[in-house]
């Protein structure tokens, strides 16, 4: 067990997303790229609307059939209770990341309205990351798959049921 929590730190360490306030998005990057970008998207209010198996299946259904609607490639995502955490892609798709958030995040606000009447499950944006090097996309993987251990919600990433990588999509950007 120590010797997991040391991994975990090593892994924190290495790719920290807390800090200093930052920009949702890059000066000048064109986010129609063929790159993997970590996305994190929070709760409106830290609210744990996902913490049922229905609504994190909601979530996850809208989120894959996002993708597959405007031909991004996903490599990863983690559903926690106030958060999801993915790394996508545009692919060949040429949209940008813009346009595959208003798309998600619309499509699962309608649902939450129609079945909880939610007026607002998302906060206003969303935080990025573009992985740059095939290193920092292996550490990038392992945090987010990672992050419900770090929560003490499993003892073990594999144990999670809101989460999955895609090697073939992974293996693309190695």
């Amino acid at each position: 067990m120590e010797a997991l929590q040391i991994m975990e730190t090593k892994i924190k360490d290495r790719y920290k997303t807390w800090g200093r306030g930052r920009s949702n998005r890059l000066v000048n990057y064109d986010y129609s790229k063929d790159r993997p970008v970590h996305v994190t998207i929070c709760t409106y209010n830290k609210e744990k609307i996902f913490d049922s198996k229905a609504n994190a299946k909601i979530v996850i259904n809208e989120l894959l059939k996002t993708v597959k609607d405007l031909n991004f490639r996903i490599l990863c995502y983690c559903l926690m209770p106030d958060h999801l955490h993915v790394i996508i892609s545009p692919g060949e798709s040429t949209l940008s990341l813009s346009k595959f958030l208003n798309v998600f995040k619309g499509r699962t606000a309608a649902v939450f309205k129609n079945k909880e009447n939610l007026r607002k499950i998302w906060q206003r944006s969303a935080f990025d990351h573009v992985i740059r090097t095939e290193e920092n996309l292996k550490t990038v993987i392992e945090y987010i798959m990672n992050n419900p251990v770090r929560k003490g919600i499993v003892g073990k990433a594999d144990d999670y049921p809101y989460s999955e990588s895609f090697d073939v999509e992974i293996q693309r950007y190695m």
